[in-house]
């Protein structure tokens, strides 16, 4: 049975795309030039008179950004770990799926408590969570450093509940922009966490890694304790549930091994396709018990609706082909001259991203005027089309290094102007008592999005092979395989975000009168 709004004017404000786009020009014509907040927040918090909106903007950014830190600050040391800890290289590959696994269960978990409980609380419990998991880590062996790791994953959750909590303290002119400017960390922490992990990793060492995430999340807690306004449950009658969390957590754990570990254990491999199906049918059962439930984890209505159902699909792709864009630059670059690469150190390589993370922060500002003046959808599409020209590039003309890293980063700003307009559609379409548990969805899908582009980078460039400087490496044709899928895919996202639109709306988000 749907699920009626608590509070039908506000609830139909929000998804209603004509009041969401009167409210947007409302605001922009009592402060045209971006100087300050003249209407109320958009959301049942408003952040306290000695707490200006820049400042929660600065500190929200902060947060995201050491949560994205997490993700790739410590691949410097990985071929390192098993020679330092005694252990095989399949154990350290935990590292990243821990994290990874336990990312993708905690984000719609605690998006979900966000919407019950208030999203400071949460806000601060996910970034407690990596400060736990930093401190813990360096103190043993591998199962403590894994044990870390999955403990730093769980701050994961922290980027959609920020996404949400923008919507309730800001002036509704000042969400668009402070969502681009949370979405373009999320690039910029990627980017720069591999150079920045190798100085650590070259300076201090291994250890210094986790003691630098530890000194930064203890700042982001005092920062998001001292600044964020004690916000109010968006959804105060509803319940946790238990046995969703239970299944979807079942559900996702089953299907990210499978994804994470098929190079590994084989994808034929009993184990692989066992926890393949243990996925699929804990998936199908935690979606029909989803639908029966009054306060379900996520509800399933809201994210089938056509806006949503094709902006999480986009996100799929568009983590796909960030993290694919990563992948197959650093190899590239590494790769032997004989077969597609510049044969540049995994050091050198890491600093190339650097454009990339500058680029994907640089758009943001851009992308919240677009935005403003065209609506989210068509940013995605921008997003997509500006990704697809990248890949394109990439496969066509890459004669040197250099060239290849401005392609690299064209990527970035397509990838970057993509990333900031979902949560922007997110928030435009989701009611606002599940704002928290919409934005989760939509994160847990580019985190999803990423895994695949692991797994699949690593299927190509091990089946695809050559021999070159004495040892087998990729081949050429394994780069270009992945720029073409990339291409493809960007296409896709494309042609997948020009649907999220309500049936009627038109392409500029209004709706004909004679359809209201």
């Amino acid at each position: 049975m749907p699920r009626t709004a608590t509070g039908a004017h506000s609830a139909g404000a929000a998804l209603d795309p004509v009041s969401a786009d009167a409210l947007d020009r409302r605001a922009r014509n009592a402060d045209p030039g971006g100087s300050g907040p003249r209407d109320a927040p958009a959301g049942p918090s408003a952040a306290p008179a000695n707490a200006p909106h820049g400042l929660l903007i600065a500190v929200a950014a902060f947060s995201c950004l050491v949560v994205a830190l997490q993700q790739t600050l410590v691949v410097p040391a990985v071929p390192q770990f098993p020679a330092l800890l005694g252990t095989t290289q399949e154990a350290v590959g935990w590292l990243v799926t821990a994290t990874l696994l336990t990312g993708a269960v905690a984000t719609p978990i605690i998006g979900r408590l966000a919407d019950l409980f208030g999203k400071r609380r949460m806000l601060v419990l996910s970034m407690a969570f990596v400060l736990l998991g930093s401190v813990i880590a360096p103190w043993g062996g591998i199962g403590t450093l894994v044990l870390g790791r999955a403990l730093q994953g769980l701050g994961t959750a922290l980027v959609p509940v920020a996404m949400a909590q923008m919507r309730d303290s800001l002036s509704p002119h000042r969400v668009g922009g402070a969502l681009a400017i949370l979405s373009a960390t999320l690039g910029v922490g990627g980017g720069i966490g591999v150079p920045l992990g190798g100085v650590i990793l070259s300076s201090i060492g291994w250890t210094g890694m986790f003691w630098t995430s530890a000194v930064l999340s203890v700042a982001a807690i005092l920062l998001i304790a001292l600044v964020f306004p004690a916000s109010a449950p968006a959804d105060p009658r509803g319940r946790f549930d238990l046995v969703g969390a239970v299944l979807l957590s079942i559900a996702l754990t089953s299907l990210l091994l499978a994804v994470s570990q098929g190079n590994t254990w084989g994808w034929g491999s009993p184990a692989s396709l066992g926890s393949l199906l243990v996925g699929v049918v804990s998936a199908v059962a935690w979606g029909a018990f989803e639908l029966r439930q009054a306060s379900p984890l996520v509800d399933l209505r809201t994210s089938g609706s056509r806006p949503l159902l094709f902006t999480n699909t986009a996100s799929i792709l568009m983590g796909i082909l960030m993290f694919m864009n990563l992948l197959l630059t650093t190899r590239t670059l590494q790769n032997p001259t004989t077969e597609g690469g510049f044969g540049w150190s995994a050091s050198a390589a890491g600093l190339a991203m650097l454009p990339n993370a500058a680029a994907m922060f640089a758009v943001a500002a851009l992308t919240a005027r677009l935005a403003a003046r065209f609506g989210p959808r068509p940013v995605l599409e921008i997003g997509g089309v500006v990704t697809a020209l990248g890949y394109l590039l990439r496969l066509l003309v890459t004669p040197s290094a250099p060239v290849a890293i401005v392609w690299t980063t064209l990527i970035g700003i397509g990838v970057g102007i993509a990333y900031a307009a979902m949560p922007m559609l997110v928030v435009r379409y989701a009611p606002p008592r599940e704002t928290g548990s919409a934005n989760g969805v939509n994160a847990l899908m580019r985190a999803i999005g990423s895994a695949i582009a692991s797994a699949l980078v690593a299927a190509i460039t091990a089946g695809l092979v050559a021999e070159a400087d004495g040892g087998i490496v990729p081949s050429a044709t394994s780069l270009g395989t992945i720029a073409l899928i990339g291409l493809v895919l960007s296409a896709v996202s494309t042609v997948l975000a020009s649907f999220a639109r309500r049936q009627g709306e038109r392409h500029d988000g209004t709706v004909p009168s004679a359809e209201r």
